[in-house]
């Protein structure tokens, strides 16, 4: 991204820039890494992260057992919003992950989606708030 705002035109005069990274296994270490660097902090100002989560990706086993970094991800201080796309799972299941994405985060934060995409107004209304 330093070199991306350093080299294009474009970057360099952008007020805004959207980023995403590919993988959520690592971000609350990349978050924080980020923020530490002085040559990112420099160029970027980190405003929002937003943190999707699927249903289908949240236990990893059939144990209920959480991943230990989408929990951490999704927390407060971390993460801003999140998106939960609840795909086609039993709503009981449903009810149990959303209640734990909402200890996470504020309840307002938690998005909850059917399915890959979600309304950008209320995406807004968290980023607002």
């Amino acid at each position: 991204m330093i070199q991306f705002k350093n080299t294009d035109e474009d970057a360099k005069n952008a007020k805004v820039i959207v980023a995403t990274l590919p993988s959520y296994n690592h971000l609350k270490k990349a978050i924080f890494d980020l923020k530490k660097s002085e040559a990112f902090g420099a160029l970027f100002n980190i405003n929002f992260v937003v943190t999707k989560v699927a249903a289908k990706n949240f236990y990893m086993n059939k144990n209920r057992n959480c991943y230990q970094y989408l929990i951490e991800n999704c927390m407060k201080g971390v993460s801003n919003a999140v998106i939960f796309e609840k795909q086609n799972l039993p709503q009981g299941e449903i009810d149990i992950m959303l209640r734990t994405l909402q200890n996470a985060n504020f309840s307002r934060n938690v998005i909850m989606t059917s399915g890959k995409s979600f309304e950008f107004d209320d995406l807004a209304k968290v980023i607002c708030y």
